[in-house]
């Protein structure tokens, strides 16, 4: 398929926005559906890392699905936004923890908690990039 819409996925976890987006190897990834069918998107780059954690769990899921290439295992706040390839779409699925209602507004950090700083990273790839992505999707 040409004119592919090119994604770049950060906070990716195990997937699950490329699994939506792409399919799992051109079919369904949830349903018993075997077609295969044409995706109008590309992963063009990902990037998992969960600080205070030696092990990366998540990340090697991801690798392990996905493979290493184009896929970035470091903190995204230390990843130069020159480094992350041109793309039309920015997927994020950053923790809510910090801005859930799941806990009390003395416990709730918003932007400034240990996860919810993950929105700068995000607003610095908007603001740095001199071909800004069209659609932003977290």
């Amino acid at each position: 398929m040409e004119n592919k819409i090119k994604v770049v996925e950060l906070f990716a976890g195990v997937g699950g926005f490329r699994l939506g987006l792409e399919g799992w190897n051109g079919k369904s990834a949830t349903s018993n559906y075997k077609k295969s069918f044409e995706t109008n998107y590309e992963i063009v780059w990902s990037n998992q890392w969960e600080p205070s954690t030696k092990l990366q769990h998540a990340s090697a899921v991801y690798e392990r699905r996905f493979g290493m290439d184009n896929h970035s295992n470091q903190d995204i706040a230390s990843v130069e936004v020159s480094e992350i390839p041109d793309h039309d779409l920015l997927v994020g699925g950053f923790p809510c923890q910090d801005y859930s209602v799941a806990t009390t507004l003395k416990n709730s950090k918003g932007l400034i908690g240990k996860k919810g700083v993950l929105w700068w990273s995000i607003h610095k790839i908007l603001s740095e990039k001199e071909n800004k992505p069209k659609y932003l999707f977290l």
